[in-house]
């Protein structure tokens, strides 16, 4: 998968403290702020949802984001192609808690995401 320029690799730390890299987008569409996140490729697809709920958090409070319009999307690569999930969580303050996922399958949604990560090339006229 190549990421386009949107993404930026940042360094959050996982569940057990210690430091790691995601690729990250922040857009908003729809009233909504959706972070994306990629994980590199060496880890499991679990890789976000063993530390969904600190990455969540730190990626809240580094875009200033509120809570209630705060969405969490991870991309998956797969040999099936690219694969859109989104992380919910029930907050209680600013701590996010019960961490569950659900693949984005609505089709106006999936595919303004998915033109973010791979944007078709400029018509020619």
């Amino acid at each position: 998968m190549v990421m386009n320029s949107f993404f930026v690799d940042t360094v959050l730390n996982n569940r057990l403290g210690q430091p790691v890299s995601l690729s990250v987008c922040h857009l908003q569409f729809q009233g909504r702020d959706y972070v994306m996140v990629a994980a590199p490729t060496q880890h499991t697809s679990s890789f976000v949802g063993k530390n969904a709920e600190p990455f969540a958090f730190q990626l809240r409070e580094r875009f200033e984001l509120d809570a209630r319009r705060f969405e969490l999307v991870e991309v998956r690569e797969t040999a099936d192609g690219l694969h859109l999930y989104r992380w919910r969580f029930e907050w209680v303050g600013n701590s996010p808690l019960s961490a569950r996922s659900e693949e984005i399958v609505s089709p106006v949604l999936r595919a303004a995401l998915l033109d973010i990560i791979e944007p078709a090339p400029a018509a020619i006229a």
